[in-house]
């Protein structure tokens, strides 16, 4: 008897082995090592409180607040995970405009590339809001009429490949517009399969609006996220968030269309990027990779090499489960031209922040969104600073 039952869970197992080999994944990952040393909280990443001072504004009124943009009346702007843009001055909240359909399931999974997802934003020198949604393609907001115009559709015939997932958005003096698109493959509600895949499919990408041409600048990045133009216009700031580095590109000077590492082995994943008062960057990190993190090391790091690995855990793991590697310390960075930190900012206590998708600064304060928070986090810059010296 005790024979017959264990041949028949042998069959079992190797039936079930088999069924799941079969299974196809969703991810088809390329091998990625990652070659340094895991970054150290000393120095200007000694861990410190300043951002268990965030004031939350309108908790529970918004959902993840992701970027913002001002006004030169000093009114703000942020979209939200429902496709929703609002405008808020003080303690007042309005709703702009929606990019896409209105519906009470409006923030779920299931409906996000209908009903929208704003991502980076920037006021014009003409006073209109201009913003990349992750699935409506390049707009702009007429803030006096709340008309959108689409400037570039996501399968407009000016590109090669369709825009799949945008992100990141700055634009000139002069209104030349720069945005990134972060992967050719994956849309914004897929993005942990980017993540995990580890592909480089990101695009850094001109458009002219004067003349409506689009120019594909730079391909191959790995999941290209937030971007920010420098002081003097003379080259931009690109995240690189799978693989925790900050690439510059030149658009000015004899290096100008060529690009070069900024700074590499970011104690975690690089988020937006924001051109600060001082002429640095503040870099939000969706996440954190340093030494001790995790007693395991990071989830990433450990199972880059191997995409036999990836492809099984994708078969077997949903996933909203893959957040469960995530350390809870969320680190807003402050990075010099050089690409140097020059500073950083924490909260290490997962009561106020999990993780700093960006720190918009804005009139003495700066502005924390991320796509999981149900507020906007304030902070005056006097408070940032005051907390570093009190910890030293």
């Amino acid at each position: 008897m005790f024979e017959s039952f264990q041949s028949i869970s042998v069959g079992v197992a190797a039936f079930g082995v088999t069924v799941l080999y079969l299974i196809p994944s969703p991810i088809d990952p390329k091998p990625y090592t990652f070659n340094f040393t895991l970054p150290r909280l000393e120095g200007s990443l000694k861990v410190n409180t300043a951002l268990t001072k965030v004031q939350k504004l309108f908790e529970g009124k918004v959902i993840g607040p992701e970027s913002f943009a001002a006004a030169s009346d000093g009114t703000i702007f942020t979209g939200t995970g429902d496709g929703k843009i609002w405008s808020f001055k003080g303690d007042k909240l309005e709703l702009i405009t929606r990019t896409g359909i209105d519906h009470d399931d409006c923030g779920s999974f299931k409906l996000e590339p209908e009903c929208g997802r704003p991502k980076g934003m920037k006021v014009d020198k003409d006073g209109n809001l201009v913003l990349v949604d992750a699935y409506k393609g390049l707009i702009r907001v007429n803030l006096k009429t709340k008309q959108q115009k689409t400037l570039l559709s996501p399968n407009s015939d000016k590109l090669k490949k369709p825009l799949r997932f945008l992100n990141g958005l700055e634009i000139t003096k002069d209104g030349i517009i720069y945005f990134t698109d972060s992967s050719t493959k994956w849309d914004r509600r897929n993005y942990r399969y980017e993540v995990i895949e580890t592909n480089n499919l990101g695009r850094l990408i001109e458009y002219n609006p004067k003349t409506d041409e689009v120019k594909v600048l730079l391909d191959g990045l790995y999941l290209a996220n937030g971007l920010a133009l420098s002081s003097d216009e003379s080259y931009l700031v690109i995240a690189e968030m799978s693989i925790s580095k900050l690439t510059k590109y030149h658009l000015a000077g004899p290096l100008s269309g060529q690009s070069e590492v900024f700074i590499d082995n970011l104690p975690g994943y690089p988020d937006n990027v924001r051109l600060n008062s001082a002429g640095n960057f503040f870099v939000g990190l969706g996440s954190v990779k340093f030494e001790g993190s995790s007693y395991l090391g990071p989830f990433l790091d450990i199972i880059g090499p191997y995409p036999a690995i990836k492809r099984l855990l994708t078969k077997i793991t949903p996933l909203p489960l893959f957040d469960i590697f995530l350390p809870r310390h969320a680190i807003l960075l402050e990075v010099s031209p050089a690409g140097e930190i020059i500073k950083s900012y924490h909260e290490p206590t997962d009561t106020v922040l999990r993780a700093v998708g960006e720190g918009y600064e804005h009139n003495g304060n700066v502005y924390i969104g991320h796509f999981t928070l149900p507020f906007v986090g304030k902070i005056s810059i006097k408070e940032l600073t005051e907390s570093l010296h009190d910890q030293d």
